[in-house]
């Protein structure tokens, strides 16, 4: 996975001058960053964001944006944050999308995580669902609030929504377990009629999806 992030980072800075990724959250891409912030780069020209966040301070251990910036904090690469310190659940939608219009579209890569439940990013069941699949593509992120709750990450949310996510040159998912990969395959199969947000992600792509799936 870490061969075929830097060969597209390598590529968008050849071919662009610059490198644009969104990366996601959690603990799947863990080692893949501890790899990845240790190869001989031009990080100067990379710019990262992530897919979404949850809205805590950037140095709580729920930050994604926290998680980036741990890994490569170190390089040289320029991290692009979702959050204002000013942001409410409110007016956090439209910081952002304004933040991402500043960046170079389409995205060089979209690297996805999938929970258990078929989600990504933080497209998550509950009252926002459908906004953050269906807005048009002038909105690149809003806020979430998940009904229910997650146990192990119980605050709001801002993800890039459906249009933003699909806007990528590359689009890749990885997933851990036989659990993920059954729900992934039936979401793939289903398509924009899947229940869950990694089937509509994915079916509205505007490059092919390639999995990363290991045991």
């Amino acid at each position: 996975m870490a061969d075929a992030v830097e060969s597209i980072i390598k590529c968008a800075i050849e071919v662009h001058g610059s490198a644009v990724l969104a990366l996601p959250g959690g603990t799947t891409p863990v080692p893949i960053f501890r790899e990845l912030a240790n190869r001989n780069l031009n990080w100067s020209g990379v710019t990262l964001l992530p897919t979404d966040d949850r809205l805590v301070p950037i140095d709580h251990v729920l930050s994604n944006a926290g998680l980036i910036r741990r890994f490569f904090g170190s390089t040289e690469a320029r991290l692009v944050t979702l959050l204002d310190d000013d942001d409410g659940i409110d007016t956090v939608g439209y910081s952002a999308s304004r933040t991402l219009r500043t960046l170079r579209w389409p995205l060089d890569l979209v690297w996805l995580g999938m929970g258990e439940d078929g989600h990504t990013a933080s497209i998550l069941p509950g009252p926002d669902f459908e906004a953050a699949l269906n807005r048009s593509s002038e909105h690149r992120a809003c806020s979430v609030v998940p009904d229910p709750m997650p146990l192990e990450a119980a605050v709001a949310r801002i993800t890039l929504t459906r249009a933003a996510l699909v806007a990528t040159r590359c689009l890749i998912l990885t997933i851990t377990g036989e659990k993920k990969r059954l729900v992934a395959e039936r979401a793939f199969r289903e398509g924009c009629a899947s229940t869950v947000a990694i089937g509509r992600v994915v079916a509205w792509a505007q490059a092919p999806a390639v999995v990363f799936w290991c045991k």
